[in-house]
């Protein structure tokens, strides 16, 4: 039953981030639920869970939209596995914990991210990037 409530989660995620959310802007940046949904697992559940929701969505948005296949798993898994890592040390009845560690989240997938788009085949500025994606992403 667990596993059917995460499935539907992950679907339903992505659906809505696919077509609803994909128009939605704050400040010009598109948010992302995923990391939000991978970083409240991961905190709840720890680092096996978080890492699995993060493979499961990555897989499917690489699957469906991605140009190179599992750059999204691959950033999503790690993010969930590090954020999971630490949930032993978050209070997690309180909503500033959650914010600080989307935040987080948000950073450290998007550096994730351009290493292996970097390495792969991207000819993107580190510095280009920061200011343009990775800051006001994580905001």
């Amino acid at each position: 039953m667990r596993t059917l409530i995460i499935s539907l989660l992950i679907l339903l995620n992505f659906i809505l981030e696919s077509t609803l959310f994909q128009y939605t802007r704050i400040f010009g940046v598109k948010p992302d639920f995923t990391i939000i949904l991978i970083t409240s697992y991961a905190i709840m559940q720890g680092s096996a869970a978080g890492s699995f929701i993060g493979l499961a969505s990555g897989l499917l948005q690489d699957l469906f939209f991605g140009s190179a296949m599992g750059v999204n798993g691959l950033s999503y898994m790690l993010t969930g596995y590090l954020i999971g890592q630490s949930n032993e040390n978050v209070f997690k009845d309180s909503f500033v914990p959650s914010i600080i560690f989307n935040i987080g989240a948000v950073f450290v997938y998007q550096h994730l991210f351009f290493l292996i788009t970097y390495f792969s085949k991207n000819n993107i500025s580190y510095i280009y990037a920061l200011i343009n994606i990775m800051i006001p992403q994580s905001i």
